[in-house]
């Protein structure tokens, strides 16, 4: 029922923005036979006519061309449509009704076109002017994959652009523009529809898109100040045109998801019972006593026949699809569009989720008065989200005795001779002490007793799956508009050359979540098991506000050979937050899940404003179209920073030169149509530092004070905080060159880049003696640079029959951290290493020398504490003096290799034949590693888990018994040395990850509009499949996950992305 309420509240907002505009195209398409004749003009987007554009009826006979100044003149019936067309542009519908005269029919370039008009900040430019470096994204092709996130629609399309996400519907993938400029977030920012909307745009539909532009210099997002740091990726959405009569669009698939197997090549029964009886005798610890031993054969088996496949028992099938309605049209002076969306995942693990399902309406209008332009946007959407963050199941199971793991880490360890579903299972009275306490026990899924399986402490990730609910709803309002002036028309002034407008944008955005958790109470054995105490139920509300008021003067002028673009504004916009948190422990059963049940009850809130207020200015300079120059500044206040240096100014400049305009250009035009040179200067902020960070605590009741030899309980401040926080800040130089060939057939552009990130926030240490709570205080105490050179190439031949377009983009990124804190010290964490001069987050660890095969071996080595023959050997590299001191430890550690891909690459294909249309889309990354936890964990030579097949083929000695022969070192239950030797992570730990992705292939076929008469049009069917195959030679899940700012290359158990087929419709009427 919830959902049906959605979808009519959704049909009513979508019918009531459509209904505003659409009463007078309405009136005026009373069908009307007689004929008249038509009069009209043809423009582009400058409004210069268009010589020999085709002007034809729409399903009759007919037709004209303009003439030297656009004109026309055309006998058509009262009601007709016409089909305006010219070479290069974007053909246009237009609804004559029974009007004598019509107003100027302006049409749009073509994509492929250098003078398609390009969105930037705070207005438009053509291509063929820009001199930052702008990145124009082919939305049509972006929109042949299937994702619930509009960002990763960019993988491989864009040079220098890095897009990774785990499969978990609904997750939020990360997006790096040009490296890692912070160590907190490397997200950019998303302007749509000219709106800030932050760093997440999951709430929208991909189907709403027109155009994506990303900006990635200074030159090109300085308009953007303070929150462009990370780059800035603008979308418009789709809205309606004038004179065009109402069209109907629907676009939808169904799909089937699943997770390839054999990934890994885990053991079966018999297998691991051989693993765990050897690894016992090699550790001396008793063999468990389901497992027994075959004393003629000197095999293992388990005591009875269960072989349990987890993989196949955790992992099903699972279903998308997405349905899309778009209705547009416009009269004489409005347009309106209105979109219905429905996007559903359902996820392929059993149990509670993950699943995301989103319903999204959009309504976009226009009307036009004498001088005056309204525009307005209402985007609806709602969406349900089932088990988010399963990926780290210990962040929110508390108080747990065992362990629960990442599902996907919990399916392919958990031993294979445990039952996934064991109906005797729901009362463990007689067989586990503990479980006397507990109603429901293991529920029903396969449990292992302590005595049978041993001293192992996984959870059974479908009694997890199953029980655990996490859900987030979030509903999401965003209301925009604006009002734009032509200045000289409302003072009577008529002006080709010179144009003065303002522009008011106002726009509030509302967003409400509501997130639940659920954990009861369960018990496995007397080593796994959630008490009661810490059951817990949790309920949570977000809301968040934004309000934005933006006031804009444009000046467009020209004289002669002079084209001059003047913008300057105002801008403020607020931000509100404000959660609520409930949570209690312990319910009695069964359970009535509602907060005040429990046992015991506890709540917390949090509500905090943010606001930012800005002036902008900037400067666009055009000389005959061959000497480009534009200049920026945007100065920014934010409350986030301390009074003293709320201010921040972000100033930028580049020029461009046309060569290919200049009359001792030296080859033909029709070859090379566009040689420009650019380069570009310009300086960033990040404001994204948190709230309050330059205010101390005061802790209550936590000092005594004497007054008049009296003492009295007070307060101190318990931490010590940095007052003068101020922005991050970010240089970037970038040089470019851009070539066209062959009239726009081939275009080409390289570029260099540097981006320089001072004041970084670090964490640094705090000295004991100052008497804080706090170890480490948030400063601008760091520094980074990034560097690098982007390719990007395009060949399309649209002449014949056969029809193709070939891209492709190549990076390549130079990282080097220049300050560390203020005293440069190398930032460990783990298996990371931080350093000055060096790349962010190398992998750190010990030099592997081989196994020892002889006890020579191990006499003639350094010495390793408690080693074995059999047992992996380090190079000893330094002592506490740094120099080799004959003993490994921990000063032995050595830098191992990069997790940062030192160059991407994207491969995409397009190919038409009569009715027939195939796109293929690829990319890849190359010269970096990736340590993989699962593959680590089943190559591990220690434990109760699940192992590698290839773990077998460890223990194996020469006849004698003297050398140890095999080339995997010796296993263990448990570890006796002073380290795990055969377990230190070193370059056994990572692998080469460089891989080429086959990410989607699709076939369609358009039908001939004449198949279905005049009503149904564009009708095309298509098949596709995504993540078809990965070339790599890296063993495990998600070659392309980027793991953390301090730990690139770190696959923790990322959500297997899944295969998908899908098969989709698209028609109109």
């Amino acid at each position: 029922m919830r959902k049906q309420l959605i979808f009519s509240a959704m049909l009513g907002l979508c019918a009531l923005g459509g209904t505003a505009v659409y009463a007078a195209p309405s009136m005026a398409a009373v069908t009307q036979s007689q004929t008249i004749k038509v009069k009209g003009q043809v423009v582009d987007e400058q409004g210069m006519p268009l010589l020999g554009a085709t002007i034809m009826i729409k399903d009759g006979k007919g037709g004209t061309t303009a003439d030297l100044d656009g004109n026309f003149e055309l006998d058509v019936p009262g009601n007709a449509v016409l089909v305006v067309s010219f070479v290069g542009y974007k053909s246009r519908e237009v609804a004559v009704r029974n009007r004598a005269i019509l107003d100027p029919i302006q049409l749009d370039p073509d994509d492929q076109m250098l003078e398609q008009v390009v969105v930037v900040g705070y207005g438009t430019q053509k291509k063929a002017d820009l001199t930052g470096s702008v990145a124009v994204v082919n939305a049509e092709e972006l929109k042949r994959t299937s994702n619930s996130n509009i960002s990763t629609m960019l993988e491989g399309k864009v040079a220098g652009v890095q897009i990774t996400s785990d499969g978990q519907p609904g997750a939020d993938p990360t997006v790096r523009i040009r490296g890692i400029g912070s160590f907190g977030s490397t997200a950019p920012l998303y302007v749509i529809d000219g709106v800030p909307m932050g760093t997440s745009i999951r709430d929208f539909s991909a189907n709403d898109i027109e155009t994506i532009q990303v900006l990635k210099d200074a030159s090109a997002a300085a308009i953007y100040g303070s929150r462009a740091a990370n780059g800035v990726i603008i979308i418009t959405t789709k809205r309606g045109q004038k004179d065009q009569p109402l069209k109907v669009d629907y676009n939808g698939y169904f799909g089937v998801d699943y997770i390839p197997s054999g990934v890994y090549d885990v053991m079966n029964a018999d297998q691991y019972s051989q693993y765990l009886g050897q690894a016992a005798s090699n550790s001396n610890t008793p063999l468990p006593g389901g497992y027994l031993v075959d004393n003629a054969t000197g095999t293992y088996h388990f005591m009875d026949d269960t072989d349990t496949d987890w993989f196949d028992e955790v992992f099903k099938t699972g279903i998308r699809q997405n349905h899309n309605v778009n209705l547009s049209g416009g009269g004489a002076n409005n347009t309106y569009n209105v979109a219905l969306d429905y996007y559903s995942q359902k996820g392929t693990l059993e149990g509670a989720g993950p699943n995301f399902e989103r319903f999204t309406a959009r309504v976009n209008n226009t009307m036009d008065t004498k001088f005056i332009k309204f525009q307005t946007s209402i985007v609806y959407s709602h969406s349900d989200q089932d088990n988010m963050a399963l990926s780290n199941a210990n962040e929110y199971v508390q108080g747990l005795y065992g362990d629960v793991s990442n599902v996907l880490r919990s399916t392919l360890l958990m031993q294979p001779t445990i039952m996934a579903y064991d109906p005797s299972t729901w009362v463990l009275d007689g067989q586990v002490g503990a479980a006397n306490g507990y109603n429901y026990d293991a529920y029903g899924y396969g449990v292992y007793y302590d005595n049978i399986h041993g001293d192992i402490s996984a959870s059974n990730p479908l009694l997890v799956n199953n029980l655990l609910q996490r859900n987030t709803r979030v509903d999401r309002f965003v209301g925009t508009g604006s009002a734009d002036v032509d200045l000289l028309k409302m003072l009577g002034i008529e002006s080709k050359n010179h144009k003065l407008n303002y522009r008011i944008n106002l726009s509030y955005s509302k967003t409400h979540c509501s997130d639940f958790t659920w954990i009861p109470a369960w018990i496995q054995s007397n080593r796994v098991y959630l008490a009661k105490s810490n059951e817990r139920l949790e309920k949570a509300s977000r809301d968040y506000s934004t309000a934005l008021i933006e006031n804009i003067l444009t000046y467009d002028g020209t004289f002669g050979k002079h084209h001059l673009n003047i913008v300057a504004g105002q801008t403020y916009e607020e931000e509100h937050t404000n959660t609520l948190n409930g949570w209690g422990l312990n319910y009695t059963e069964p359970y009535f899940l509602q907060l005040q049940n429990g046992a015991n009850t506890y709540s917390s809130s949090y509500d905090y404003k943010h606001a930012i207020f800005s002036y902008i200015g900037r400067v666009n300079y055009n000389f005959d179209d061959r000497y480009l120059f534009s200049a920026t500044v945007r100065r920014d206040a934010s409350s986030r920073l301390s009074k003293g240096i709320r201010w921040g100014t972000f100033p930028s400049v580049s020029i461009g030169w046309r060569f290919d305009k200049e009359s001792f250009f030296p080859f033909n035009p029709n070859v090379v149509n566009l040689f420009k040179i650019r380069a570009s200067y310009g300086e960033l902020g990040n404001e994204n530092i948190g709230e309050y960070m330059y205010q101390a605590v005061m802790s209550r009741n936590n000092m005594t004070y004497n007054f008049n030899n009296s003492a009295v309980t007070g307060s101190a401040v318990s931490t010590f905080v940095d007052n003068n926080l101020s922005w991050e800040k970010k240089k970037t130089y970038n040089v470019g060159i851009d070539f066209a060939f062959f009239n726009n057939r081939l275009e080409f552009t390289a570029e260099w880049y540097k981006n320089t990130n001072q004041d970084l926030l670090y964490s640094v240490p705090v000295p004991e003696q100052a008497g804080v709570s706090n170890t480490t205080v948030t400063m601008n105490a760091a520094s980074m640079d990034n560097s690098g050179f982007e390719f990007a190439a395009t060949y399309r031949n649209r002449d014949h029959a056969f029809k193709y377009e070939i891209s492709a983009n190549l990076s390549t990124l130079k990282n080097k951290v220049t300050s560390l804190g203020f005293t440069d010290e190398a930032y460990i964490s783990g298996a990371y290493i931080t350093e000055v001069g060096e790349e962010i987050g190398k992998f750190y660890g010990w030099k592997y020398e081989g196994i020892a095969r002889t006890q020579a071996d191990l006499d003639n080595h350094a010495t390793q504490q408690g080693a074995q023959v059999g047992d992996c050997l380090y190079e000893d590299v330094s002592g506490p003096d740094g120099t080799p001191d004959g003993v490994i430890n921990e000063y032995d550690q050595v830098v191992l290799g990069s997790g940062l891909p030192k160059i991407n690459f994207g491969l995409n294909f397009r190919f038409e034949y009569k009715n027939f249309d195939l796109s293929i889309a690829t990319f890849g990354a190359l010269n970096y590693h990736v340590a993989d936890d699962i593959y680590n964990s089943l190559n591990s030579c220690y434990g109760y888990g699940n192992k590698d097949v290839a773990i077998l083929d460890a223990n194996r000695w020469s006849e004698d018994g003297s050398t140890y022969i095999s080339n995997v070192p010796r296993t263990y239950i448990t570890n006796s040395a002073t380290y795990a030797w055969n377990d230190l992570f070193s370059e056994r730990k990572i692998q080469n990850a460089a891989y080429w992705k086959i990410a989607n292939i699709e076939l369609g076929y358009n039908f001939p509009d004449k198949w279905f008469g005049k009503y149904v049009s564009d009708v095309r069917l298509y098949v596709s499949a995504q993540n078809v195959h990965t070339f790599t030679g890296y063993k495990g899940y998600n070659v392309d996950y980027a793991g953390g700012t301090f730990t690139p290359g770190y696959n923790f158990c990322s959500f297997p992305t899944a295969r998908t087929f899908m098969c989709g419709l698209h028609f109109s009427f």
